[in-house]
């Protein structure tokens, strides 16, 4: 389940006064959802500070208890050496009481070397230690890392008062079949119609994008890189694809999730509203179903995304949602 930033702190809060924090966590959302500000947030809990002048950022709280990783070369990956420092800090000695912070941004751009490094790190992590994960595109993280963090999911806390065209579309959907009061298979499938047909574009210019980039490289680095570079460049471009949709895809889910949401908060007269250009549309639902009957819509949604990050197919987990949520 994913939480606004507000919401996510309360539960770090409770579980830190309870004396309940795990020694890993995997902090993911879209751009936006406040991933730094949560981990800013953990470090504060903790009693860190500010204690480099002139940096900004995570990278402001870097001290000798404290170690922040990001993406550093001209790659833009992280490199095994930059873990070895991250594991440094943390086996050093601290004061009685002090945590010790490892913090890597954009994991997602570990390579190959630096995760298996760092699955040590997080198998045995050091006394007093605590390992915070960032990224937008955990899908690119190694299962064996995956599976020993706690995973926070965020989304975000501002209105969407310009829906990009896909998303616009999806929204002008949602909004004439609660106008036009459609009942029935045909008007959920011509409601998900629009929502598949938004993530098949989707896909395919993420698809185009990557591929362009992948060329662009092959032309540079044939001539001067060994067979087995491009190659591994050619699984990253693959994975890198791939991911970029599930977030993408993610992102349109977040869109029936806000849909019911507003519908809920119309229902019990709330003034916030995630989607406030398609009110007229909520409002409708709300005049003509129950608090209870949205809510089990809206618990539909939040199935179709624990559905999606399992391996159920794709096209069965969409179709069983809308026929539940929308016929």
């Amino acid at each position: 389940m994913s939480f606004p930033l507000t919401k996510a702190f309360e539960l770090v809060e409770d579980a830190y006064a309870k004396a309940r924090l795990s020694h890993a966590y995997l902090i993911t959302g879209p751009k936006g959802s406040g991933k730094g500000e949560l981990a800013k947030r953990f470090l504060t809990l903790a009693g860190a500070s500010v204690s480099s002048l002139g940096k900004s950022g995570l990278e402001a709280y870097q001290s000798p208890t404290t170690a922040v990783v990001s993406p550093r070369s001209k790659s833009r990956r992280i490199r095994v050496n930059e873990i070895r420092e991250l594991e440094h800090v943390l086996q050093m000695a601290a004061p009685a009481g002090t945590t010790k912070f490892a913090i890597i941004q954009d994991a997602d751009r570990m390579n190959e070397e630096s995760a298996n490094a760092f699955l040590k790190t997080l198998e045995e992590p050091p006394n007093g230690s605590r390992i915070l994960l960032i990224t937008a595109r955990p899908e690119l993280l190694l299962d064996t890392i995956l599976s020993r963090c706690v995973r926070i999911d965020l989304i975000g806390e501002t209105a969407i008062t310009a829906p990009s065209p896909r998303e616009a579309a999806v929204l002008d959907a949602l909004s004439q079949h609660a106008r036009r009061g459609e009942t029935g298979l045909g008007s959920a499938l011509t409601v998900m119609s629009a929502f598949s047909s938004a993530l098949k574009q989707e896909k395919a210019e993420i698809a185009a994008h990557f591929a362009a980039m992948q060329k662009d490289e092959v032309k540079q680095l044939k001539n001067v890189s060994e067979g087995d570079y491009l190659k591994n460049r050619e699984e990253y471009f693959k994975a890198v694809t791939e991911a970029e949709y599930l977030q993408k895809r993610s992102e349109m889910v977040e869109l029936l999730v806000m849909w019911w949401g507003d519908a809920m908060r119309a229902k019990a007269g709330a003034e916030r509203l995630d989607l406030p250009g398609y009110q007229e549309g909520t409002a409708t639902l709300a005049q003509r179903f129950s608090l209870d009957e949205l809510y089990e819509k809206l618990k539909t949604v939040e199935e179709l995304r624990a559905n999606l990050q399992t391996n159920i197919l794709e096209a069965l987990a969409i179709e069983v949602c809308f026929m539940k949520a929308f016929a």
